[in-house]
């Protein structure tokens, strides 16, 4: 069975990557929709781990970035409560080390190595409905708009309307209780020397965490994140908090993070002149990842709270999806998607058990839960480095893929 033709239902990270790799390794003829208007500019400055890096520069994406991040060879977490390290998060012994980059620029980084394989995304582009023969599957869009193809994959993210429309209406994205508050801040002298971080440096402490990350290569873009409880305002996107609104969310941040081991803090919040609120969602964790002719990949399939590896999770799904339809004898879609899902589901299944974990700590604590979880963590960081080690330098691409 030749499979020659996909049609892909999202412009953002997972989606333009799916269609770099089916162009220029599968040879597909690809045709990807986005249902925003423009490319996403929401979010915020995201940690490209080792395997991310690779697999960008297996898709080759990873030479447009190289100008346009930081490079990170550790994350310091340190204690909010008495200022002392607690551990690292070490990327220093791996090739490549990590990289803080502008998820716009990945974004745009991404787009470019697309067009260059002559394929474009098409935006406004809203999906109503999905039918199927034996042959082809059809997608249908807002105005009249038709495409068909042998393979549709749902790039569509955690509120993928390919998901809770076609494939698994019943599960649906669940508010974690946790959002990110998170800016940026063009530095001069007087703020760097005040700067006590390498990279990046996370404090961990009783109302949430605070993480902050230069995000150029010359270290003058701060990216300041606030990880934290906070209630379900009934937005599913992120936002730019209203300006009225912004003394009160710095006063809420100055009472979370304003400590003696943080001097710096508050002339930082001061600085800082547009905050974004985005509410944290994650799906259960077991999922229908697949039905006929279509597969969600990435967020869509498998969204769990961030926890800096998100993205190469989500190359990840990409390139093994891609090396399976290049390999695999297919004697059906149905059984190359039950191939995919054997291969690809306990590392998943692993990762969101942990990310759903570490998302748990962040809420609010009682002065003796945190001294007890600065303890945890730095047992936890330092019992994890060689697992995470490994986890680094696993590459999808050198997995056993021998078919029948």
């Amino acid at each position: 069975m030749a499979i020659n033709e996909a049609i892909i239902i999202g412009g953002g990270i997972a989606g333009v990557a799916a269609a770099i790799a089916l162009t220029k390794f599968n040879h597909f003829k690809v045709a990807v929709f986005e249902i925003r208007p423009e490319p996403a500019t929401i979010g915020g400055a995201i940690n490209l781990t080792p395997n991310a890096l690779r697999y960008l520069e297996h898709l080759g994406v990873k030479p447009k970035l190289q100008l346009r991040g930081c490079e990170v060879n550790c994350i310091q977490v340190l204690s909010h409560r008495t200022g002392q390290p607690l551990g690292t998060v070490d990327f220093a012994n791996i090739e490549p080390h990590a990289l803080r980059v502008m998820r716009f620029d990945l974004l745009q980084a991404m787009l470019e190595t697309l067009r260059e394989l002559d394929v474009q995304v098409q935006y406004s582009k809203r999906l109503i409905a999905i039918e199927e023969d034996v042959e082809r599957i059809t997608a249908t869009f807002e105005g009249g708009m038709i495409a068909k193809g042998e393979l549709l994959l749902g790039c569509d993210g955690i509120h993928s309307v390919t998901r809770t429309k076609f494939i698994q209406p019943a599960r649906k994205p669940e508010y974690t209780g946790v959002a990110n508050a998170y800016s940026f801040l063009n530095i001069e002298d007087d703020v760097c020397d005040m700067l006590p971080i390498d990279t990046t440096s996370l404090y961990s402490g009783r109302h949430g965490s605070l993480l902050l990350s230069y995000a150029d290569p010359a270290h003058r873009r701060l990216y300041v994140s606030a990880v934290m409880a906070t209630a379900d305002v009934g937005s599913r996107e992120g936002w730019t908090v209203k300006r009225r609104e912004q003394d009160a969310l710095k006063a809420d941040l100055v009472r979370r993070f304003g400590h003696p081991s943080l001097p710096f803090f508050e002339t930082i919040l001061q600085k800082l002149e547009a905050i974004t609120l985005y509410p944290v969602y994650k799906l259960s964790e077991s999922g229908v990842w697949s039905s006929g002719k279509m597969i969600l990949v990435g967020d869509a399939a498998h969204a769990m709270p961030p926890q800096g590896e998100s993205v190469g999770l989500a190359l990840e799904d990409v390139i093994l999806l891609s090396r399976i339809l290049e390999h695999h004898q297919i004697k059906s879609i149905g059984d190359m998607f039950n191939c995919y899902d054997t291969m690809r589901r306990p590392r998943i299944d692993a990762a969101v058990k942990e990310a759903n974990f570490g998302f748990e700590t962040i809420k609010d604590r009682g002065w003796l839960g945190n001294i007890i979880m600065d303890w945890l963590t730095w047992f936890f960081l330092a019992w994890r480095q060689k697992r995470k080690s490994e986890e680094f330098s696993f590459d999808v691409r050198h997995n056993a893929i021998v078919f029948n």
